[in-house]
């Protein structure tokens, strides 16, 4: 819950500190020569109760184009990653800024929500595809859980490794018990992950497959998004898994396997990829850069500098959610928040 939290806070601090031009301190140091934004889903409000880890997964339409509109005013490029190595060569002594549109996974409303915004603009974006989602084998346990607990007062089960008796009673408590069991699920032999679900899944009336049709995107529709010259499909490994706690083998095949399948599926080239939860090591830097990739993208929070021309394998990005207001943004692009999140140092790879 402590993140939430953060980000809450920070949406709450941003005009006092934007106010003061405290932010402008540090944009001569660390606001770079652009930003790529990482999304992972837009969908109208939605009514009743949520589990707040969801409001870092989810934006509105009306936010996007918001988005949108504070970097068309700010005279930004908005450019897609095909463009990005020679834009950093180009502009590496101007004072033009780049902005990139990135999205991970691959959910349904990218297409429904966000890409018509996308067209109405005018501007580039990218989708990471995970394979499972369209394969619909994905385990969107986040969101299987969150309905789990907000029907449920109490719940118990007995996974291999521990027992769980939470108390779902109140709000509060349905947060926390959130909190328990996304540490305990995130803690799983990835590989094991089916078998550790499926019984307490159905011990509650739910099936591990539950929300993929209606949630992820298939392969038509992929198919149909990459021909638009606005539309940049990208690879995120077959599974989502934590390629750090994978062998060798398994964790090449799930960066170069990816890439394959998707590009069978959309006949055209794939270029760019997303490390899953944002983990990797210099292993999975050699195996993108064997894969022939051109650039991969992580989820550490920083601006992207021209030293970042040697480092495109390690790109950050700036994390987008339901509490990022222009004023959070401001401090975004500017440096502010990246220079205090990395202890002033900036972030190359």
């Amino acid at each position: 819950m402590g993140k939430y939290y953060q980000k809450f806070l920070t949406k709450n601090l941003s005009p006092i500190v934007n106010k003061m031009g405290i932010g402008h301190l540090t944009k001569p140091f660390y606001s770079g020569k652009g930003q790529i934004l990482m999304f992972h889903r837009v969908i109208p409000r939605k009514a009743g109760d949520r589990i707040h880890n969801h409001l870092s997964l989810e934006i509105s339409p009306s936010q996007l184009e918001d988005i949108i509109i504070f970097f068309n005013k700010r005279h930004y490029d908005l450019i897609s990653p095909d463009m990005l190595p020679s834009w950093l060569e180009t502009n590496s002594k101007t004072i033009r800024k780049f902005v990139i549109f990135t999205f991970d996974d691959g959910y349904r409303d990218n297409l429904d929500f966000a890409y018509p915004v996308f067209a109405k603009h005018k501007t580039p974006f990218t989708i990471y595809i995970t394979n499972s989602f369209p394969d619909k084998k994905a385990i969107l346990w986040w969101y299987i859980i969150e309905d789990l607990i907000l029907k449920n007062k109490k719940v118990s089960y007995s996974f291999s490794n521990c027992r769980i008796d939470l108390n779902c009673s109140t709000y509060l408590n349905k947060e926390m018990a959130f909190s328990q069991l996304r540490k305990i699920i995130t803690g799983f032999n990835e590989t094991n992950l089916e078998n550790e679900l499926t019984g307490f899944f159905t011990k509650f009336g739910y099936s591990v497959t539950d929300y993929n049709s209606d949630l992820t995107l298939n392969w038509n529709e992929i198919s149909e998004l990459s021909k638009d010259p606005l539309v940049t499909i990208g690879a995120h490994t077959l599974n989502h898994y934590n390629l750090c706690n994978l062998t060798d083998n398994q964790s090449y095949h799930e960066i170069s396997e990816s890439k394959r399948l998707i590009e069978s599926k959309i006949n055209s080239e794939v270029k760019h990829f997303s490390y899953p939860l944002g983990q990797y090591g210099l292993r999975e830097i050699e195996y993108t850069k064997k894969t022939n990739f051109l650039t991969a993208t992580t989820t550490k929070t920083a601006n992207v500098f021209s030293n970042h021309l040697d480092h495109l394998f390690t790109l950050p990005r700036i994390s987008i959610n339901s509490l990022t207001t222009e004023n959070v943004l401001n401090l975004q692009v500017n440096g502010f928040f990246p220079a205090i999140l990395n202890k002033f140092k900036r972030v190359i790879y």
